[in-house]
């Protein structure tokens, strides 16, 4: 018997080596993505904003080593994509804005590139997963809006694609908000919004309805606005969130309220923020971040709106 399982592990290891194959990237692709899947939760879940935000760079490069070895790999990209633009959004936007508030533009320009950079990453991330299995994306592009959203249609019809088109069209849009005085991000805005256009399509409830808070935004904010039709837009991601994603009604003061000029609804809003419980324990660190942002926002107030005459 004993010589039985010998000869079987010699004969496996020979298989192995003489096939190519790198146990590196085979325990990476079978154990640790695995883990990182059924792992993540709990940073989402995680109460310490300061703590994950001192993690969070560590897990970005670990998950660009990983890619390193694994580079195909559907949940590592998904998971570095995501850290990054979180990253970027939560820690190191809110440095740029409590710089500039501080008066120190120096340094409020410097963070405001660093996550430019970080959303361009998750960007390009982004799109490398998407091409593993649809193929033509720059191609459909090449030819303007309507071929790229004709593409889309007919490569994404599958609700478990909306993450992959969420998180790049997000990534993205980010990307051009931050380097927002270069016109050629600009120009590249509506592919960003079509990206996420069909994630919504597929799937408007995912991630708490984030699709369509980041349309509400983009509805919100572009110029010559229709208000009507954003406010349609928020209505709708109030109801699929149950007003418990906080980081919508933190966006919805920060743009839509500003742009009414409605001073009542913007502290309505940011002090419903601040005066919620635990509302989502599954969301509670994108929470604490609309708490924080929520504070801020709350002391610029008499700044953001003109007095009526």
């Amino acid at each position: 018997m004993r010589a039985t399982i010998t000869l079987l592990l010699l004969s496996l290891s020979t298989l192995l080596l003489g096939s190519g194959c790198d146990l590196t990237k085979f325990t990476l692709n079978s154990t640790m993505a695995d883990a990182l899947l059924r792992a993540s939760p709990a940073v989402e879940g995680h109460w310490d904003y300061d703590l994950v935000g001192e993690a969070l760079p560590s897990q970005i490069v670990q998950m660009e080593g990983f890619l390193r070895i694994a580079p195909e790999n559907e949940i590592f990209l998904e998971h570095a994509t995501r850290a990054y633009t979180s990253y970027a959004y939560g820690w190191v936007e809110d440095r740029s804005e409590t710089a500039a508030i501080a008066g120190d533009y120096e340094e409020s320009q410097y963070q405001l590139h660093r996550a430019k950079l970080l959303y361009a990453r998750a960007r390009d991330l982004g799109k490398f997963w998407i091409s593993l299995d649809h193929d033509g994306m720059d191609e459909a592009m090449t030819g303007g809006l309507e071929p790229f959203q004709a593409w889309l249609e007919d490569e994404f019809d599958d609700s478990d694609d909306a993450n992959m088109l969420l998180w790049t069209g997000y990534a993205w849009g980010s990307y051009i908000n931050a380097a927002k005085d270069d016109m050629d991000a600009v120009a590249d805005l509506p592919f960003a919004q079509a990206l996420v256009e069909r994630s919504v399509a597929l799937d408007p409830n995912y991630y708490h309805g984030a699709g369509v808070t980041f349309l509400a935004v983009l509805h919100t904010s572009g110029l010559g606005a229709n208000l009507d039709e954003a406010q349609q837009f928020w209505e709708r991601a109030l109801r699929i969130s149950e007003r418990h994603s906080l980081l919508v009604l933190v966006n919805m003061a920060k743009t839509y309220a500003v742009k009414r000029q409605d001073r009542e609804l913007y502290i309505s809003l940011l002090r419903e923020v601040l005066e919620a419980g635990d509302v989502l324990p599954e969301s509670r660190l994108a929470n604490r971040i609309a708490k924080r942002r929520a504070a801020r926002y709350l002391r610029q107030v008499d700044q953001l709106f003109i007095p009526a005459s």
